[in-house]
């Protein structure tokens, strides 16, 4: 996995989705406001216009990337407005709903920031529950301060309840997206070889079952002739640069083939059987590109060749283990004859 972008990534996501619910809750107040000047509620009025100040300020929080801290703000505001909000109007505004929301959202923060800690996230979900249950007591026993319209108290409870399942099912898109795309970056990562950066053998897996037809396929395998020596001579330092360089060659050179590395100096490759002559020539044409690549050890020269062994499949249900076993005959009996060649 490429870390760096995975993190460039992740950031992105964080940053995009805290200047979008930033702007979102900036302009709810907004409406707010515009609701308490025609209500004529001045002290809410005053309320809200502070509350819209400090979503403007956190825009230079968020500019900043501190992205833990402005969820942690914007926690607490949702606290402070929530209940002087209900405690004014009544808890029939539906302000309380955010309270809801505000669990899904915790999680989200808590999931995506660096302080990630499910325990921080119930933290919020019980001071959230313990302050629903206090505005719900409180309100039953006392008269808000305001006793208004009501179209405005229709008007905010309609409004709170599309707001709040609206935020859920947003941060739950964007928290979906992004597992889904964690989910195929694994997956991919899984199938592909770290060192040379081709497929790997559960990748050749995968591949073969999605043939319909394996009779339609060659398969080869080859390996680097004296690897081991390579190894012992120069390094693993140098091996390491011989496998990077061949998956190269091979990956260049058979363009519409499957190739895989199976493991230490072997390689797998699937190609198309349009026949005998055919993919031997691919073949031929890999192995001699191999050996004219100018391999350079300390600016000397390291002469490099493969064996290669091939089987077209002698039937569609053939197993992959005995299809390779098959093609690994004919490597082995390359190898006996002399290396550097291949055998169908």
């Amino acid at each position: 996995m490429d870390l760096a972008v995975d993190k460039k990534q992740h950031y992105k996501t964080i940053s995009k989705t805290c200047y979008v619910a930033n702007t979102v809750y900036l302009f709810i107040h907004v409406f707010y406001l515009v609701l308490f000047l025609i209500a004529k509620l001045y002290i809410m009025v005053a309320v809200d216009a502070a509350v819209i100040a400090i979503y403007l300020a956190f825009f230079l929080v968020l500019k900043k990337q501190k992205y833990y801290l402005y969820a942690l703000l914007c926690g607490n505001e949702f606290f402070v407005f929530v209940s002087v909000a209900t405690v004014m109007l009544g808890f029939d505004t539906g302000f309380h709903f955010y309270l809801i929301g505000l669990c899904v959202v915790s999680f989200f923060t808590s999931y995506f920031s660096k302080i990630s800690s499910a325990t921080k996230s119930l933290i919020w979900v019980g001071l959230s529950v313990v302050l629903y249950l206090t505005l719900y007591f409180v309100t039953r026993y006392n008269a808000p301060y305001y006793a208004i319209d009501p179209w405005l108290e229709i008007t905010l409870f309609v409004t709170h309840a599309i707001l709040v399942f609206g935020f859920i099912a947003s941060y739950m898109v964007v928290f979906l997206r992004y597992a889904l795309s964690l989910e195929n970056q694994i997956m991919n990562d899984s199938r592909t070889d770290e060192l040379t950066q081709i497929n790997n053998r559960y990748a050749l897996y995968d591949y073969v079952a999605t043939i319909k037809d394996k009779t339609s396929k060659a398969l080869a395998l080859f390996d680097i002739d004296d690897f081991k020596n390579v190894n012992d001579i120069y390094g693993h330092a140098t091996g390491d640069y011989v496998l990077k360089r061949i998956a190269e060659i091979a990956s260049q050179t058979l363009e519409d083939a499957f190739v895989c590395r199976y493991g230490g100096e072997e390689f797998v490759l699937v190609l198309n059987a349009y026949g005998k002559t055919s993919y031997y020539d691919q073949l031929e044409n890999l192995r001699t590109s191999v050996e004219r690549e100018p391999f350079e050890v300390n600016g000397e020269p390291l002469k490099i060749t493969i064996t290669v062994g091939a089987a077209i499949c002698p039937s569609k249900d053939i197993a992959l283990e005995k299809w390779i076993s098959l093609a690994d005959e004919k490597m082995y009996a390359g190898k006996s004859a002399g290396k550097n060649r291949v055998v169908v």
